[in-house]
């Protein structure tokens, strides 16, 4: 009866909406270009970003769809005070061997981490579930007693999360590399002709290589002939050592429909002009799919003040999950307390984090989507004391991304760390501020074409003036690189909550400053219009993030 009167009230609160708000001149237009199959030159399509591109929900997890291994029959014992690492670790390869199943944790409260040296669990495989009894009082836990030790690290800040799902294939410095266009690639074929975004057909030298990869990346090596197509005509600052230096690089990751002759057939459309004459190539995109992390309290141990590069313990010692090189993935309904940073996908497509909390002391980072392409970020409340330092983060070279009906009300802003990132959608965020933005000013800027900003939320102080793309240095602090954010010509629509104003030669197209717009959720409704109807998905995910929540805060 609750979910049904809920039901009916989201139902009258879109409605509401609607006849409220004005609909957005932006979205009048994307409608017109869509029915004539025409791209829209403001608006990237960002409605395939998600699990299984947004097109069915994730699926249910049970006994009576999957092999359970429980935990504890490989020797974990819940509320004592010793570790219960190695059994976690046998339940992991027992469910791999077999390849594919349920790690079931049952309720309680089992200790990880507990020693001088760790680098945390494991999944190699695709079809692995690790799955709790529940992120509220009463459900599971798991307890990281120490901070996350390493021996390596190619960079200072970064270490290794508590778990990881990749390919076993994928080593350590493979999934944390910067470098894409650098990586040794064994097999790869050139793009022979141009393919405009929006197409579904790359022509390349040798197609024949790929018919046993289900996946592929395409690369742009760095260049400078491509800046005008990725930035316009605009200046760079003079601090941005990488791209003054060596121009831009980009890549996507896909999944391939099929092959005919030299033509690889994409599954979903490209999100950018590729044009052989910037030297772009198709490389194999090693991942695992069908891998979930689900209804798990993870807590980290974390109890100082936090402060930004203090040192590994405050920037990484207690991290939650990272998913890496996984596709039709998920996290959802789990809950991260005292950790320095929770989730990370990297090198992901198609893949959602859905219905999650973060709360306790305030750490380092929220979310990052990183090196993929079309994940989904959702349903995020952000509870800690402070709101964590870094947002929800899209950046390097991440294409297609979505952050999702979002709140961090006492956060510093959204996050996007730099690194040639593009078309992003920062849809329904509600923010203290957008200055969450973060990475080294010599890899800025911070996002290239195809940033929207839609229906955002400001709660905290209205800022006069706020530039994108400000080419002198801070007023407040004079001496430093950081001029702040730089996002190629946004699109910024429906901004409201402070009367924060902007420099209107720094956006790209802006409608609607101070008053929310309809729709209300842009991702939702790009979805429902590329599908012909709303998928009932959404509904469904909305009311049961409401009564998880709930229920989760009732503590």
């Amino acid at each position: 009866m609750h979910n049904k009167l809920f039901y009916l009230l989201l139902i009258c609160g879109s409605v509401s909406l609607s006849a409220i708000a004005q609909e957005a001149k932006i979205w009048k237009d994307y409608k017109v270009k869509y029915k004539k199959n025409k791209a829209n030159p403001v608006l990237v399509d960002y409605s395939h970003a998600g699990y299984a591109y947004g097109e069915v929900p994730i699926p249910k997890i049970s006994k009576q769809t999957s092999t359970y291994f429980n935990i504890l029959d490989y020797g974990a014992v819940p509320n004592d005070t010793i570790a219960d690492d190695a059994a976690i670790h046998t339940a992991i390869r027992a469910a791999e061997n077999s390849k594919g199943g349920v790690v079931f944790i049952p309720k309680g409260r089992y200790v990880v981490c507990k020693g001088e040296y760790y680098k945390g669990f494991e999944i190699n495989h695709s079809n692995i579930i690790i799955k709790g009894e529940g992120a509220g009082p009463g459900g599971t836990e798991i307890f990281m007693q120490d901070y996350m030790r390493h021996d390596k690290s190619i960079f200072k800040w970064i270490g290794p999360h508590m778990f990881t799902f990749r390919p076993k294939e994928l080593d350590y410095d493979s999934y944390c590399s910067t470098n894409i266009s650098a990586r040794p690639y064994h097999v790869k074929s050139n793009i022979t002709k141009f393919a405009a975004e929006g197409s579904y057909m790359i022509k390349v030298k040798d197609a024949s290589r790929f018919k046993n990869q289900s996946h592929i990346i395409l690369v742009m090596p760095y260049n400078k002939e491509c800046m005008v197509d990725f930035l316009g005509e605009i200046s760079t600052r003079p601090q941005w050592e990488r791209i003054n230096e060596k121009g831009i690089t980009a890549n996507e990751i896909h999944k391939i429909k099929k092959i005919k002759g030299d033509k690889i057939i994409l599954e979903r459309p490209l999100l950018t002009d590729i044009k052989p004459e910037y030297k772009w190539y198709v490389a194999p995109h090693e991942v695992i799919s069908e891998c979930g992390f689900e209804d798990i309290h993870v807590i980290g141990n974390f109890q100082e003040k936090f402060k930004h590069h203090k040192n590994k313990i405050h920037d990484s010692g207690w991290k939650g999950v990272n998913m890496a090189h996984v596709a039709n993935s998920w996290i959802r309904r789990c809950v991260f307390t005292n950790v320095n940073s929770a989730i990370r996908v990297s090198g992901s497509i198609s893949s959602s984090v859905i219905m999650n909390i973060i709360d306790g002391k305030q750490g380092h980072g929220s979310v990052e989507m990183t090196f993929g392409t079309r994940n989904l970020t959702g349903l995020w409340l952000d509870k800690t004391d402070l709101g964590q330092w870094h947002g929800i983060d899209a950046s390097h070279m991440a294409a297609g991304n979505v952050a999702w009906r979002i709140s961090a009300p006492q956060g510093r802003g959204f996050d996007l760390h730099s690194g040639y990132t593009r078309s992003t959608l920062y849809d329904c965020y509600e923010a203290y501020n957008m200055s969450g933005n973060g990475g080294n000013y010599k890899v800025e800027p911070h996002h290239m074409k195809g940033f929207t900003l839609w229906n955002f939320n400001q709660t905290g102080p209205a800022i006069k003036n706020y530039d994108y793309w400000s080419m002198q240095p801070n007023k407040e602090n004079p001496k430093s690189l950081y001029w702040g954010f730089a996002i190629v010509s946004p699109t910024v629509v429906g901004f409201h909550g402070s009367e924060t104003t902007f420099v209107k030669s720094s956006l790209g197209y802006s409608e609607s400053l101070g008053k929310k717009v309809y729709p209300e959720s842009l991702y939702e409704e790009q979805l429902t219009y590329r599908l012909g109807k709303r998928p009932i998905w959404l509904d469904h995910v909305l009311v049961e993030w409401e009564n998880w929540k709930q229920k989760v805060l009732a503590e």
